[in-house]
């Protein structure tokens, strides 16, 4: 009985999390949180009972869909792919990591960094934007890469192709003709000289 209890709980959890990661992006931070009771078809004590208020709901959406985001990047990470298509793959249309950043985007500051200083939210990313790291090093040393770019330039411009679209059915295919843009400037060889210096990850996350 009482796995069966922790089953329907977990079920709960997951319908929980999966209402309020579409109506946090269609509706906004401020839905109600009866909606997303009943959009996940559980009553509000239910929620409650699983998520103390609406910052730890939000935690949970993120977390959730980072933990995605690092199987993804795993998966090519570990693929045995040239690192190029790996890296290819990696940059690839992610819903999740969209939700992610749309999140980030629209919270209040204050709520913002809060994620950005949670201690799973930055294990995540650390992992995810370290074998990013291992794929970028790897495409350099066979030559596919320009190497007038750093980490910190791919994770900026994949961020800031993903916050930029249009919402609605259109945003795949937007975003499959900016990844492309995209791939053909990280590519070699490389049309012009680039200003400035490398943009690394400590830049982006100091």
């Amino acid at each position: 009985m009482a796995a069966v209890l922790r089953a329907d709980a977990r079920r709960n959890r997951d319908r929980i999390v999966a209402a309020a990661t579409t109506l946090l992006l269609d509706v906004g931070p401020d839905v109600a949180l009866e909606t997303v009771a009943r959009t996940a078809g559980v009553g509000i004590g239910t929620l409650y009972r699983r998520f103390a208020d609406r910052d730890a709901l939000v935690r949970a959406v993120v977390v959730d869909a980072l933990g995605v985001v690092r199987e993804d990047v795993r998966a090519a990470h570990g693929a045995g792919e040239r690192p190029w298509d790996a890296l290819v793959r990696v940059l690839a249309w992610s819903p999740h990591l969209r939700v992610v950043l749309r999140l980030v985007d629209a919270v209040p500051p204050a709520e913002a960094a809060a994620l950005g200083s949670d201690p799973d939210v930055r294990a995540l990313r650390d992992e995810i934007v370290g074998m990013v790291d291992d794929l970028v090093r790897a495409a350099q040393e066979e030559g596919t890469l320009r190497a007038d770019v750093a980490t910190g330039d791919v994770v900026l411009l994949v961020s800031a192709v993903s916050r930029a679209l249009p919402p609605g059915a259109g945003a795949e295919n937007a975003y499959a003709r900016a990844h492309a843009l995209v791939l053909d400037g990280l590519h070699t060889p490389a049309g012009h000289p680039l200003p400035g210096a490398p943009v690394r990850v400590d830049d982006l996350y100091a």
